[in-house]
C-alpha cells in the first residue's frame, strides 16, 4: 500500500531536490509564457508606436483627446490581459514536477514517485522490510539517469501567423532611427489636452552672445520667429540684399550658418509648442541633447556655453523648431611686427613705430630689450621690459608710435635684442620678429657734463673703484667756474662725492648716485631744458597709463592735464633759453633758410590740444582723447627750436628756380585780375551794370572772391602760386610795365602783349628746366598752351575771351609747381642725399611730409616730424564756406553773364 509522497520524503535522495526544482521551473515557463504572451505583445506595441510618434500625432490632430483616448485603450487592452493571464496561470503539482522528470529522464514504472511511497502493512515483519528496503534501492539506482528536458516550444501554438512580426518590426525600427527615443516615450504618457483653446505654435527668441572681451555685438537669430518662417531660406535678390534690406550674412543668417567665437553663449527662448525643447548640438558625427528650462506657463529657455559643435538645432515634441550650420571661430594668436626699425628722436627718446592686430581686440603690447655682447650673444641680463602706450582700448588692429628715453639707463649706446610682444584680452601672445638695435646714447659735447658721464659709467663697470670716483667728482665740483658757477650742480657733485666715500658700495648707494649724477650731466649740458623734457615725458606717460584704465579719475585726470600745460610752458621756455644761448654764443656765418612759417608751432597751439582732449574726456570719447594726446606726445617729442638752418647748394638752386615759378604765377594772376577788370569797364562804356559781384565800379567788398582767387585747392599751403593775390598787392618782382594805375589804363592790344611777355618768361623757365633736369612737367605745357590763347583772344580785342585761359594757365601753373617738387624729391632720393624741398625750408632733416600745423604769421617751434593731425577748424568747411557762397551769387540771375559764368567755372574747380 502506498502513500502520497512529498518533496521532504525525496529531498533525502542526493541530486533529487535540484532537478525537481528544474523541472518545476520548466513547467512554470511553460504555463506562465502563453499566459503572458499577449500583455508583452501589447507593451511592446505600444512602446513602437511611442517611437513613431503616433500618440503625438494623434494628440496634434485631436487637440490631445485622440492622444488621450490611445492611452486609454492600451491601458484598457494591457489590463485585460494581465486578468486573462491571471486566470490562466495554474501553479505545477507536485506529483505533475515528478512526472515531468521521470518522462523526460526516461524512466518507466515511475520510479521517482516509487522513491516517495511508503509501507502500509508488514512493517513489523522482517522479511517484508527487507524485500522493501531491496526495492527502494533498486528504484534509487535509477536517480542517476535523471534530466530535465528544455521547455516544449510553444510560440508556433499560440502564434501560428506570425502576428508578432508586425509588433517586433516597428520596434526595432524606432529604438534605431528615432531620435532621442527616451523623450519619445516619457512623452507618450503626457497628453496635453486644449479643449477650448488649441496649443499655440512656439516661437522662438534665439540670440548668441560673444564672449565680452571680444567686443562682438550679440547675433539675433530670430526673435518671435515660428519654426515655418525659420525653415523658409531669406529672400535676396541678385546683389545678397535681403527683402528687409539687410545684407545677407553667412555668419548670421538662418537657417543656412552661424559663425560664432569660441565660448560664445547662445540663449533661447520657447513660447507655446508641445512638450519640453531641447537642443541638440552636433558634433562629428554624434549629437548632444540639452533640455530647456521651464520659464512660465508654456515657456521655456536654455543657456548653453559653445565652444565645439558643427551644427545645432532645437526640438520640441521631435519637431525640429528651427536648425543652423556651426562654425566655431578659435581665438587666434594677436600679431605684432616693428613698421620700422627703431630710431632716435630729436630727444635722443627710443622711438618704436609697431603694428599689431588681434581678432578680437589687444590688450597690451611690449618691449622686450636684451643686452648683447660684442659678439652679438645674448647676456644673463635680465630682460628691460617696456610698456608700449596704445592709442585707444579694445582696437583690432593698431598702427602706432611710442616713445621711451633709455639714455639715463645703463645700457644706452649699447646693442640689444628688441623684441615685440602682443597680448589678447584671452592672455594669448604673439611675438614678433627680434631685431639688433643700438640703444640711444646722449652726446654730451660740455667738458666736464663728459667727465661726470664718465665717472657715472665707471660706477657700472668698476663699482669698487668708488673712492677713486669720489675724488675726481670732488675735484670737478671744486671748479663751479667750469659749469656756469651753477650751485645747483656743485651741490648735486659734493653730495655724490660724499656718499660714495661714506657708503660700502651697496647697489641702492650706487644707483642712487648715478641717478643723481645724470641729472647733474644733463643740467651743466642743456640747462633746465633736459630736465623740463625729462618731466614733462613722465607726465605724459602717467597720463596715457591713467586714459588706458577702465575706471578712470577725472578729478585726478583734470590735475594732470592742468599740470601737463605747466611742463609744456616750462619745457617751452627752457627751450627758447637754450636757443638763445645758442644765438648769443655764435652768429651765423652763412646763408641760413627760413623757417617755414606754415610749420611752426605756437604755445597756444599745444594748450589748444591738451583743452580739446579735455572736452573730448567731458563728452564721453574717451578713445578720441587718447589718440589726441598720442598726437600731442609725438609732436612733443619731435619738437626743436625753430633756429634757421644752413642751406645746401642743392636746395639753394631748387628754392630760386621755385621762387622764380612762383613770380610767374603771381604776374600771371595780376594779368587776369586786370584783364577782368577790361572787360568790366568795356561792360560800363557800354551802359551796362557790369559791376562786380555786386558793388559798385572799382570797388571791391571786404572778404569777397576777386577774380583769380578761390583757385587754390582746399586744404592745400598757400605757396608756389597757391595763394592768390589781391588787388594792389604785389610781388618781388614787378609786372612789366608801370605800376597800378598804368595797367588800369592798358589797352588789350598792351594786355596781349603783357600776356605775351609772360608766354616767353615760361618758355625761358621750361628750357632751363629742361636742361637742368632732363624732363619737363606736362602741366607746364598746358599752361603754356593755355597762355597762348589768352594772347590771342586779347589780340583780337575780346579780354572777355581771356579770362577763362589765364585762369587754367593759373591752375596749370601750380600743379607743375607741385610735380616739379615731388621730381626734385625723387631724383634727390635717388642719388642718396637729403631732400632739396623748397616747401618744408630750414627743417632739421628735410623731409617732405605733410605739414600738420595751419598756417600762421610767424613766430613758434617748428617740427620736423609729420603724419600728426592738430584738430581745429578742417580746411574741408572753410572750403565748403567759399562754396556754398558761390552757389548763393550763381543763383543771382541779375548778375552780368560774365560774372555768372566765372562763377560757374569757380564751381566746376571746386
Amino acid at each position: 500500500m502506498r502513500s502520497p509522497s512529498t518533496p521532504s520524503d525525496l529531498t533525502r535522495y542526493s541530486g533529487l531536490a535540484s532537478r525537481l526544482a528544474l523541472a518545476r521551473g520548466v513547467l512554470a515557463w511553460e504555463r506562465a509564457f502563453p499566459a503572458l504572451w499577449t500583455p508583452a505583445m501589447l507593451a511592446a506595441g505600444f512602446v513602437a508606436l511611442a517611437l513613431l510618434d503616433l500618440p503625438a500625432w494623434l494628440g496634434a490632430m485631436s487637440g490631445g483627446w485622440g492622444h488621450l483616448a490611445f492611452l486609454i485603450a492600451a491601458g484598457a487592452l494591457f489590463l485585460w490581459s494581465l486578468r486573462r493571464a491571471a486566470l490562466a496561470w495554474m501553479p505545477a503539482r507536485e506529483d505533475e514536477v515528478v512526472r515531468r522528470l521521470e518522462r523526460d529522464s526516461g524512466l518507466d514504472h515511475r520510479p521517482v514517485s516509487g522513491l516517495g511511497d511508503q509501507l502500509a502493512l508488514g512493517d513489523g515483519d522482517p522479511l517484508t522490510r527487507a524485500l522493501w528496503h531491496t526495492h527502494k534501492q533498486r528504484l534509487a539506482a535509477q536517480l542517476n539517469r535523471l534530466r530535465v528536458g528544455a521547455p516544449e516550444p510553444i510560440l508556433a501554438r499560440i502564434d501560428r501567423y506570425g502576428v508578432r512580426a508586425l509588433v517586433l518590426l516597428p520596434l526595432l525600427v524606432g529604438l534605431v532611427a528615432a531620435p532621442d527615443p527616451g523623450a519619445r516615450l516619457a512623452a507618450a504618457f503626457q497628453p496635453t489636452l486644449s479643449p477650448l483653446i488649441e496649443t499655440p505654435v512656439p516661437t522662438l527668441d534665439v540670440w548668441v552672445n560673444p564672449p565680452a572681451y571680444t567686443g562682438r555685438i550679440p547675433i539675433l537669430l530670430a526673435q518671435g520667429a515660428t519654426p515655418e518662417s525659420l525653415r523658409a531660406p531669406p529672400r535676396t535678390s541678385g546683389d545678397g540684399v535681403r527683402g528687409d534690406g539687410a545684407r545677407a550674412d553667412p555668419a548670421v543668417t538662418t537657417p543656412r550658418h552661424l559663425a560664432v567665437p569660441t565660448g560664445s553663449t547662445l540663449i533661447a527662448k520657447v513660447n507655446g509648442g508641445d512638450g519640453v525643447p531641447s537642443l541638440v548640438i552636433a558634433s562629428e558625427g554624434a549629437e548632444t541633447a540639452v533640455s530647456f528650462e521651464a520659464a512660465g506657463i508654456q515657456a521655456h529657455q536654455i543657456e548653453h556655453l559653445i565652444e565645439a559643435g558643427t551644427a545645432l538645432a532645437i526640438r520640441q515634441g521631435g519637431t525640429e523648431l528651427a536648425a543652423w550650420t556651426l562654425s566655431v571661430l578659435p581665438d587666434l594668436k594677436p600679431t605684432v611686427s616693428l613698421v620700422e626699425d627703431p630710431s632716435p628722436t630729436e630727444r635722443a627718446a627710443l622711438m618704436i613705430h609697431y603694428a599689431a592686430s588681434d581678432d578680437y581686440g589687444l590688450a597690451g603690447v611690449e618691449a622686450h630689450l636684451q643686452r648683447l655682447t660684442t659678439t652679438r650673444a645674448v647676456t644673463d641680463d635680465a630682460p628691460v621690459v617696456l610698456s608700449l602706450a596704445l592709442p585707444g582700448r579694445g582696437l583690432e588692429a593698431v598702427d602706432a608710435k611710442d616713445f621711451h628715453d633709455l639714455t639715463p639707463h645703463p645700457w644706452a649706446g649699447q646693442p640689444v635684442r628688441l623684441t615685440l610682444v602682443a597680448r589678447d584680452e584671452a592672455g594669448q601672445e604673439g611675438r614678433s620678429e627680434p631685431v639688433t638695435i643700438l640703444l640711444p646714447e646722449r652726446r654730451f659735447n660740455h667738458p666736464v657734463a663728459r667727465a661726470v658721464i664718465e665717472q657715472r659709467k665707471r660706477l657700472t663697470t668698476e663699482p669698487e673703484q668708488k673712492d677713486d670716483i669720489a675724488q675726481i667728482l670732488a675735484a670737478l665740483a671744486a671748479r663751479p667756474q667750469h659749469y656756469y658757477d651753477d650751485i645747483v650742480t656743485f651741490l648735486a657733485l659734493r653730495t655724490a662725492a660724499g656718499r660714495l666715500t661714506l657708503s660700502d658700495g651697496d647697489t641702492g648707494t650706487i644707483d642712487a648716485v648715478q641717478a643723481l649724477l645724470w641729472d647733474a650731466a644733463l643740467r651743466i649740458e642743456d640747462g633746465e631744458l633736459s630736465l623740463a623734457a625729462r618731466d614733462l615725458r613722465e607726465l605724459e606717460r602717467k597720463i596715457m597709463e591713467m586714459l588706458a584704465q577702465e575706471d578712470i579719475d577725472e578729478q585726478a585726470l583734470e590735475q594732470l592735464l592742468d599740470e601737463l600745460k605747466q611742463k609744456i610752458d616750462e619745457y617751452l621756455q627752457a627751450m627758447m633759453e637754450q636757443m638763445q644761448q645758442s644765438l648769443d654764443d655764435g652768429g651765423e656765418s652763412q646763408e641760413m633758410a627760413e623757417v617755414d612759417p606754415n610749420r611752426l608751432l605756437e604755445r597756444q597751439d599745444l594748450m589748444d590740444m591738451v583743452d580739446r582732449a579735455r572736452e573730448l574726456m567731458k563728452s564721453g570719447a574717451k578713445d578720441a582723447a587718447q589718440q589726441l594726446l598720442s598726437q600731442l606726445r609725438e609732436m612733443m617729442e619731435n619738437l626743436r627750436a625753430g633756429r634757421p638752418q644752413p642751406l645746401s647748394p642743392e636746395q639753394m638752386a631748387a628754392r630760386e628756380m621755385m621762387r622764380q615759378l612762383q613770380e610767374l604765377a603771381e604776374q600771371q594772376q595780376r594779368l587776369m585780375d586786370e584783364t577782368y577788370k577790361s572787360h568790366q569797364d568795356g561792360f560800363r562804356r557800354q551802359g551796362q551794370q557790369g559791376q562786380q559781384f555786386g558793388q559798385k565800379p572799382n570797388q571791391r567788398g571786404q572778404g569777397e572772391p576777386q577774380p583769380g582767387q578761390g583757385l587754390n585747392r582746399p586744404g592745400e599751403p598757400s605757396q608756389l602760386g597757391r595763394q592768390p593775390m589781391r588787388p594792389g598787392q604785389r610781388g618781388q618782382q614787378a609786372m612789366p610795365g608801370d605800376g597800378d594805375e598804368a595797367m588800369g589804363n592798358m589797352s588789350a592790344g598792351d594786355l596781349a602783349q603783357l600776356q605775351e611777355t609772360l608766354r616767353r618768361q615760361l618758355g625761358e623757365f621750361m628750357r632751363k628746366l629742361g636742361e637742368g633736369m632732363g624732363s619737363i612737367p606736362q602741366p607746364f605745357g598746358e599752361a603754356e598752351r593755355a597762355m597762348k590763347e589768352a594772347r590771342e583772344a586779347l589780340g583780337q580785342g575780346q579780354p572777355g575771351e581771356a579770362v577763362g585761359p589765364q585762369g587754367d594757365a593759373i591752375e596749370q601753373l601750380q600743379d607743375g609747381a607741385q610735380a616739379l617738387s615731388e621730381a626734385m624729391r625723387q631724383q634727390q632720393q635717388a642719388a642718396g642725399g637729403a631732400t632739396p624741398d623748397p616747401n618744408a625750408q630750414g627743417q632739421a632733416n628735410g623731409q617732405d611730409r605733410p605739414d600738420p600745423l595751419r598756417d600762421r604769421p610767424g613766430g613758434g617751434y617748428a617740427t620736423n616730424e609729420s603724419g600728426v593731425e592738430i584738430p581745429g577748424e578742417s580746411d574741408l568747411l572753410r572750403a565748403r564756406r567759399i562754396f556754398d557762397e558761390l552757389r548763393r551769387r550763381s543763383g543771382e540771375r541779375d548778375r552780368p553773364n560774365l560774372e555768372l559764368d566765372y562763377i560757374e567755372r569757380l564751381l566746376k574747380r571746386f
